[in-house]
């Protein structure tokens, strides 16, 4: 009889308190419940408390915010084999949660991998290039944060992690995992909010993503990035201090 894997979620929060809320709220219902971890770098961490005391999910508080950071320490507390990272305004129902376990459940071979990303909506215009676009990403493909990489406990500590990157970790990770063994892209397709191609513009929003992921490939490093992407330092600071409050089902 095949193993059937559990799941752990990690998700980063940085005042993202209306799309946790609501995150939350979704994977709560999901079945087999997985263990749910946040991993909050918010300015108003009280706010984020009361949230995951309302859910019942374990919480993680990390000081200064580094998304790269916050995702390594959700992993140490997590308790599962597999661990999903997930943002906070991304989509998540329980056929993508089927769908993951199920390609565990009868492929041995997978170590890790993501969801294919649902850009129709973002991009109208790339809906002629939506094959190209799945054939790329299924095969060779960077694997991005918002697709909600997913990957073996064992295989992500033994890849290092995200290396506490305050930006990029998703790309450098990706690398890393393509290069390690078989990785798998699985649908349904994830949708992510628009909230931030609204407020600055879809082209010009792709364009500072690909100008970041450009100087990034020829060595800048990621903690400049940060501080260009945020346009703060606290970001960008190396190293940093964790706490782990506990809320909810946190037993330790």
């Amino acid at each position: 009889m095949p193993k059937t894997h559990s799941v752990s979620i990690i998700i980063p929060c940085r005042d993202d308190y209306k799309y946790l809320s609501s995150i939350l709220l979704d994977l709560s219902n999901l079945s087999p419940l997985p263990e749910i971890i946040v991993s909050d770098a918010s300015k108003d961490h009280g706010a984020v408390k009361e949230i995951c005391k309302h859910h019942q999910i374990k919480l993680l508080q990390v000081e200064p915010p580094s998304r790269g950071q916050q995702l390594d320490k959700g992993a140490e507390k997590a308790t599962s084999d597999i661990l999903l990272f997930h943002h906070t305004d991304t989509n998540f129902s329980q056929n993508h949660y089927d769908s993951l376990v199920q390609s565990f459940n009868t492929d041995s071979t997978i170590i890790g991998g993501a969801f294919l990303k649902n850009i129709e909506e973002l991009y109208p215009i790339f809906r002629l290039f939506s094959w190209f676009h799945k054939v790329y990403t299924m095969h060779i493909g960077t694997l991005y944060g918002d697709q909600s990489i997913f990957v073996l406990r064992s295989v992500f500590f033994e890849l290092g992690g995200f290396e506490g990157l305050p930006l990029m970790e998703d790309v450098k990770f990706s690398s890393k995992l393509r290069d390690y063994g078989n990785v798998s892209v699985i649908t349904p397709k994830i949708k992510s909010s628009k909230r931030k191609f609204s407020r600055e513009g879809t082209l010009q929003r792709k364009l500072k993503n690909m100008w970041l992921i450009i100087l990034y490939r020829i060595g800048v490093s990621p903690y400049k990035l940060a501080e260009m992407y945020y346009g703060d330092q606290s970001s960008s600071s190396r190293g940093g201090q964790f706490s782990s409050n506990s809320v909810g089902l946190e037993k330790d």
